[in-house]
């Protein structure tokens, strides 16, 4: 194992940063500035990107272009939040392909980013943005967190995933913070917000928590204004997705140098 003793890896190092890939143009636009923020820290000789699917390049087309002078390692680091099918099975097994095919590379793969300290700072400042977009003055005991993330049929991933964002709620003053899980949910976002408005509440803040737009991304904001031609009395504000923030640069930095460790 090499002895790193300073903040940049080896030259012998490249790393792959995969994104899921997504049919809408702003949300692959928003991944590839996270890309060039990620590359300009110069952590690594050479950082390429690639897409699972729906945009290029695509794993394979971006593993060939770590594949470069010198290149013994390379680190697939997702950017991707919580673990799922994606993480669990479509990665591991272009891993297994690009080992068969290029035995002499070592590659090493890094943990989604999960809820690890620094994306629930992120969290926190895009609700802080939402809260600060109105001139409306509200407490945080009479509003209402409302958190949509991708699911996975992976329940304990789920479990922990909500046990973090409640307590990220929770720490943050609401007066109640509710996780819905879309793709796997039996009800859909409306329904979840429907069964929770009876309640007193004067704001509700949306924050859709996935790295960047896209379906659900929209899905989610457009519940802002359905519902608040419903219930004129309360307040709907949209939080931002986390996309480039500078501290998701840190923790997918943190994630690859923990892959190696």
């Amino acid at each position: 194992m090499d002895n790193f003793t300073s903040d940049r890896l080896p030259d012998s190092y490249a790393i792959c940063l995969l994104g899921h890939g997504s049919r809408d143009p702003e949300g692959i636009e928003e991944f590839l500035i996270l890309w060039k923020k990620l590359r300009g820290r110069k952590f690594c000789r050479i950082t390429e990107c690639g897409f699972l699917e729906f945009a290029k390049p695509d794993i394979s087309e971006a593993l060939s272009a770590c594949r470069q002078d010198g290149i013994q390692n390379i680190i697939i680091v997702p950017g991707i939040l919580l673990p799922g099918e994606h993480t669990h099975r479509d990665i591991p097994e272009a891993i297994r392909k690009a080992s068969r095919n290029h035995p002499e590379i070592n590659i090493f793969y890094a943990e989604p980013l999960g809820t690890k300290d620094e994306v629930m700072q992120v969290c926190r400042d895009r609700i802080e943005e939402a809260g600060k977009s109105s001139p409306k003055s509200i407490p945080r005991p009479e509003t209402l967190l409302m958190i949509v993330a991708h699911g996975s049929h992976d329940t304990n991933s789920n479990f922990q995933a909500e046990k973090n964002l409640l307590l990220l709620g929770q720490k943050s003053g609401f007066c109640k913070t509710v996780t819905h899980f879309a793709g796997t949910s039996q009800y859909s976002p409306e329904d979840t917000l429907e069964k929770l408005l009876p309640q007193e509440f004067h704001r509700v803040i949306l924050l859709p928590y996935f790295l960047f737009t896209g379906v659900w991304v929209k899905r989610v904001h457009a519940l802002a204004e359905t519902f608040s031609r419903k219930y004129p009395n309360i307040e709907f504000l949209n939080a931002s997705c986390l996309k480039h923030h500078e501290l998701i640069v840190d923790t997918l930095i943190q994630q690859a140098r923990e892959s190696i460790s």
